[in-house]
């Protein structure tokens, strides 16, 4: 027990450490100009989705896909893989083809990730599900349904003309308004204490998303959103947590492991 709580808060020295250099990269960045903040706002997502991919496999190997355990984190690899290939379809097309990424390809792999990320909730949440309650599905759906309002007026009701990316653009909040009752549900479980550290990481990124998401969509309709900009640090972040999720559950997974084999040693 000693030895996973030491390692809980070096993670979080650690995780603190990675949130503030992200933030200061990219304001420094900012401070330069619009070009250095493109440029390093878009290499940021190098090492944020690709970490964040190595840590979902390895956890894949670790897990196994049998039971609703093996199925939550085959669903979580294939939105890292998805959120990997979308980042790097982006810096692609705005870096090298010097092309408007949205909406593009890109957006492809960024919505296939949401179904992902949904069924690695649906599937973690499984066994703490008696300890859900109506009056939080009530509290977190109504909020839902005000972010799916809010969205879609930003959307469709001061979309632009060209119909496709206004749809395109819609779909994100639809998602956004869906993921946001399960992240809620964790954060209200972990503080009653039905899950564990991870989970609230999980939880904390996936609203870094909706509030990130929210920002471009409204910077997209002004013309004034750029890859980079302060409002994408919450990018950053969401896949900085997730990873330090990732790498916090797969410590206590080892932690647990060899105290097991140590237990059946002694026996």
């Amino acid at each position: 027990m000693m030895q996973t709580t030491l390692q809980t808060i070096l993670e979080q020295k650690y995780l603190a450490a990675a949130l503030v250099s992200c933030g200061i990269v990219v304001l420094f960045a900012n401070a330069l100009g619009r070009e250095a903040a493109v440029v390093a706002g878009n290499f940021m997502y190098v090492p944020t989705t690709g970490i964040l991919l190595i840590l979902a496999t390895v956890a894949v190997f670790k897990f196994g896909t049998s039971g609703h355990h093996g199925i939550a984190w085959f669903a979580f690899a294939g939105y890292a893989a998805s959120a990997f290939t979308a980042e790097m379809l982006w810096i692609g097309q705005e870096v090298y083809l010097q092309i408007d990424p949205f909406p593009s390809a890109a957006d492809v792999f960024y919505l296939i990730g949401y179904p992902f990320l949904l069924m690695f909730f649906i599937a973690y949440l499984q066994p703490v599900k008696a300890g859900i309650t109506k009056k939080m599905l009530a509290a977190t759906s109504v909020f839902s349904l005000s972010v799916l309002a809010l969205g879609l007026y930003v959307t469709v009701g001061n979309g632009t003309d060209d119909v496709f990316a206004t749809v395109v653009a819609a779909i994100y909040p639809v998602f956004d308004s869906i993921l946001i009752v399960p992240a809620l549900i964790g954060v209200a479980l972990f503080f009653k204490g039905k899950v564990n550290f991870m989970w609230t990481l999980f939880c904390l990124g996936t609203i870094c998303v909706f509030v990130a998401d929210a920002a471009f969509l409204l910077g997209q309709n002004e013309d004034s959103y750029y890859t980079g900009n302060p409002a994408e640090i919450l990018f950053y972040w969401n896949y900085i947590l997730l990873a330090f999720g990732v790498k916090n559950h797969t410590s206590l997974f080892q932690s647990r492991k060899k105290r097991d084999g140590l237990g059946a040693l002694h026996a």
